[in-house]
């Protein structure tokens, strides 16, 4: 009803603007300044010809540097020459690398590469096959007791000398010896591994099977069980089916009507009245509550807010997070740092008074708002860092007092706000950063208050001078999507058939 209210304002006070067809509108061209050959050339490949160019460059400066011409002055000026070229060489090949990385990939894809690199490599798991670990094991020994040996007695076997079975089988014990004693610390090793395998299970059925308890506080020292054991968890699976799991508490049906009352079941009867001489039919039905479950949400947010924080003793930061549809009330994630693969907070709703993501840093290869609510009087995104490979709040509804982009900084690939209703008093992206290859806010359901620094008052929709390269869509500001354009046609004509 107010966005109606306002619509019709609007209308009384220009009539005859809905009269003007709104121009076409284009996106950006900044992901077009290399083509598409150039863009999308496969990261493997891309490592090849990086190497390939890195190597020639290198031999190069290498080979000049070794020409007589050259290397008599350096020679007669007292400078280390050999240092000096080997240095040059690998100064010339890593320029090199990084120049045709760079021409081949803008840098903000080279920076998600490299962070999806290091992601894939922190979660792969290191456990060998037990066989492959003995042999590997037994080598290894054998190896070792055959220099130890060969140090101090100047041979591995045996001498010519002494060439007898009996000195033959004398002088190979240490290289059993040490082959032995080496599988033996890998079966122990392994032992323990186990052990800390079935520990971690027992710890976590027991864990889960608090969470669904009927008391409140069973379920949050349920929650501190989980967050413990994800804790001591020295692999990322196990850290992740810990947080998949609180992640899952909180995408469970929730209504806060009764999420702070001490009600167990919600008792319905519903009675079907009937015609003499049959009697009346009464039915009931039962609905268990999880008593206070509220407080028990809030423990899990502010568990996983704490461990997203950059001085968290255990960091869950590369993880990944699925909150998608959960309900948050007063939700604060500032200061927290995302750099795992994914992060959805899809069709979200976020109530209460405040919602928080302050001073975050969202560096996970996708961050999705997708569909997400903010109905909070005050919602903050101000000094946050987006530097995700695709940042996405396609759909999303930013109501309440005030919305805050203020001081964020895009530095990814792609910035999507497509489709998004602007419904706030006021949304600010004052001294946000656009540092992205692409930022569309196409088709916006409802733009109310949305300000931007290239928006001078003087000027209305700013300049192509003013406005960062990457914004779109073109020209500015974006126009309605089609549907509102003909609602508020559909208003306007009502309301000229009511004056009529």
């Amino acid at each position: 009803m107010p966005e109606r209210l306002a619509d019709a304002i609007e209308e009384l006070s220009n009539p005859n603007r809905s009269d003007v067809e709104p121009e076409g509108q284009s996106p950006p061209d900044a992901p077009r300044r290399r083509s598409r050959l150039v863009r999308y050339t496969p990261a493997p490949v891309l490592a090849v010809l990086v190497a390939v160019v890195a190597v020639a460059a290198g031999l190069a400066v290498h080979w000049a540097l070794g020409v007589s011409a050259v290397a008599a002055p350096v020679r007669d000026a007292g400078l280390p020459y050999g240092a000096l070229r080997v240095g040059s060489a690998v100064v010339a090949a890593l320029l090199a690398g990084a120049a045709v990385a760079r021409i081949c990939h803008p840098a903000q894809t080279l920076r998600r590469e490299l962070r999806s690199t290091l992601t894939a490599s922190r979660r792969r798991s290191t456990r060998t096959p037990l066989l492959g670990a003995v042999v590997l094991a037994a080598v290894l020994g054998a190896g070792l007791a055959a220099v130890l040996t060969w140090k101090v007695t100047g041979e591995v076997f045996f001498s010519g000398a002494a060439d007898t079975s009996a000195s033959a089988v004398r002088a190979a014990l240490p290289l059993l010896g040490g082959a032995a004693v080496a599988v033996l610390l890998v079966l122990v090793f392994r032992r323990q591994l186990d052990a800390e395998r079935g520990r971690f299970a027992d710890r976590f059925g027991a864990a889960s099977a608090q969470l669904g308890e009927a008391e409140a506080a069973t379920r949050i020292a349920g929650v501190f069980a989980l967050a413990a054991a994800a804790d001591e968890s020295s692999t990322f699976a196990r850290r992740q089916q810990c947080i998949d799991v609180l992640c899952g508490y909180l995408r469970l049906p929730y209504d806060p009507e009764f999420g702070a009352n001490h009600l167990a079941e919600l008792v319905s009867t519903t009675t079907w009245t009937a015609t003499a001489p049959a009697t009346n039919i009464e039915e009931s039905r039962r609905q268990a509550i999880r008593q206070n479950d509220g407080e028990v949400r809030q423990t899990v947010v502010r568990v996983l807010a704490a461990r997203l924080q950059r001085d968290a003793d255990a960091s869950w930061a590369g993880n990944d997070f699925d909150f998608t549809g959960v309900l948050f009330e007063d939700a604060s994630f500032a200061g927290a740092v995302f750099r795992g693969r994914r992060v959805r907070f899809d069709g979200a709703m976020f109530s209460g008074e405040a919602t928080s993501f302050e001073g975050a840093a969202f560096d996970a290869d996708r961050v999705s708002f997708d569909g997400a609510r903010f109905v909070t009087p005050a919602t903050t995104f101000a000094g946050a860092r987006f530097r995700a490979g695709h940042v996405s709040f396609d759909g999303a509804v930013l109501e309440g007092v005030d919305v805050s982009f203020e001081d964020t900084r895009f530095t990814g690939e792609d910035v999507s706000f497509r489709k998004v209703a602007f419904a706030g008093d006021r949304t600010s992206f004052a001294r946000a950063k656009f540092k992205c290859l692409q930022a569309a806010f196409d088709a916006p359901v409802t733009w109310r208050a949305v300000t931007f620094d290239w928006e001078k008052p003087e000027t209305p929709g700013g300049s192509p001078q003013t406005i960062p390269r990457c914004i779109g869509p073109r020209p500015w500001p974006p126009t309605l999507s089609e549907d509102q354009l003909v609602e508020k046609k559909g208003v306007r004509k009502s309301m000229e058939a009511a004056r009529g």
